[in-house]
């Protein structure tokens, strides 16, 4: 079984978490990595692209998560 560093994106689990904006998507990301990944305001439409962590959650193993922009029928 490869280790973590060596396990190509491909072929890990990727969990994305997807909402309206500003629901707190990306204060999850950053409680569930354990880092100030993502940033964090009350603007509406902070994050615009996706940000991306590759980690290791067990039991699952590798993992990419994803914070994505938000969305809502006013943008």
């Amino acid at each position: 079984m490869a280790g973590m560093n060596e396990t190509p994106s491909g072929e890990r689990v990727h969990i994305g978490f997807f909402g309206r904006r500003n629901a707190g998507k990306s204060s999850v990301v950053n409680a569930v990595t354990g880092q100030d990944l993502a940033v964090v305001s009350e603007v509406k439409g902070t994050t615009t692209d996706p940000v991306k962590k590759a980690m290791e959650i067990l039991p699952l193993g590798p993992v990419v998560i994803i914070d994505t922009p938000g969305f809502d029928d006013e943008g």
